[in-house]
């Protein structure tokens, strides 16, 4: 499964987690993957990716799935709040 979107070798280290897949929903422009994460105190983690990149992925992941995503963060401010987001670079089975 070729799932990667880095794109070149300049960075070494990303962020990256690891969970099951808990859900998956597609949507026009950018679907999302979330990700049940933690041991004692369990939480949800949700990552985005563009459709033609979900369509790729989604036929090679199931719900219940153990992954690791390697992901990058981005903040905006708008309306006086701030949003951030977690855009998947890379998802990969966890055997």
């Amino acid at each position: 499964m070729e799932s990667t979107i880095i794109k070149n070798d300049k960075q070494v280290f990303f962020n990256q987690v690891k969970g099951i897949i808990h859900e998956m929903n597609e949507a026009d422009d950018f679907c999302n993957v979330v990700l049940l994460v933690g041991h004692e105190n369990n939480r949800h983690i949700s990552f985005v990716t563009k459709k033609l990149r979900y369509d790729q992925l989604k036929n090679d992941l199931n719900i219940g799935d153990k992954v690791c995503i390697k992901f990058y963060l981005s903040s905006r401010k708008k309306h006086d709040r701030w949003y951030t987001t977690a855009t998947i670079l890379d998802i990969q089975k966890d055997l």
